[in-house]
């Protein structure tokens, strides 16, 4: 079995999977850097990383606990997807994952709208190789930044208002968020598309991400919510490296 790791910088996601399948799926705060006990043989752990301050902290534990090799997925050391930027180290980890599932899953062209503590997008050609995206910060950093910055605003939970003239504080703060960003996403994967000379139409394109179901309900570009995409691209990393 390989365990894979997303470490963001909001949750840190495991993933046990038996060959192609998610056996079990486990969700902690990276800010409390819980790792669960498994009973079972960990052949390799598979991490992708956002928090470099971590990396030798998880390694370290996870070795101790699996006494298996862990390694740490890059830019530099992905394969099958061609990283065309100068700058290769730039890029997170968890956005060449979703880049390989989602070309490996769906083909290209694709684009890959991920809904995390950052939305992103990411473009990715039909012959396979990621160049480049958008970063825009995601919805809940949005709402606590409205919340902590504004006095009178208040901290709301995030759902889709009746309309989008809200008829009061919450119901306007809602719109903007879920509204705005539904706006945002078809607005940007239409500009994405344009790069590449297609329309958004002849472009696939996959949300993840814990909001993409909410979001993409009043978007209409999205064709496909994946929420295990990343850990399915780090699966398909694993499986590469197991042989």
């Amino acid at each position: 079995m390989i365990l894979v790791v997303d470490l963001g910088n909001t949750n840190i996601v495991f993933g046990l999977f038996n060959g192609k399948k998610l056996a079990s799926e486990w969700r902690f705060s990276t800010a409390k850097l819980k790792i669960p006990k498994i009973n079972h043989k960990i052949s390799a752990v598979i991490i992708a990383s956002v928090v470099p301050a971590l990396n030798k902290i998880i390694q370290k534990k996870l070795k101790k606990l699996y006494k298996c090799k862990v390694h740490f997925v890059t830019a530099q050391n992905i394969k099958g997807i061609k990283v065309m930027l100068k700058n290769k180290q730039e890029i997170g980890a968890d956005r060449v994952a979703d880049a390989l599932a989602a070309y490996r899953l769906y083909g290209g062209p694709t684009i890959i709208v991920d809904f995390g503590t950052a939305t992103t997008f990411d473009l990715i050609s039909n012959e396979g190789e990621y160049l480049g995206g958008a970063i825009a910060p995601g919805i809940d950093l949005a709402r606590d930044a409205l919340y902590e910055h504004a006095a009178k605003l208040p901290k709301i939970k995030i759902s889709a208002p009746k309309g989008v003239v809200g008829k009061n504080t919450k119901s306007a703060m809602q719109s903007g968020l879920v509204y705005g960003y539904a706006a945002m996403v078809d607005g940007m994967i239409k500009k994405i598309a344009s790069h590449i000379s297609r329309p958004a139409s002849r472009v696939k394109v996959i949300a993840t991400g814990g909001l993409a179901p909410l979001i993409c309900k009043y978007t209409t570009v999205v064709d496909t919510i994946d929420k295990k995409l990343t850990l399915k691209g780090l699966q398909m990393i694993g499986k590469k490296l197991n042989g």
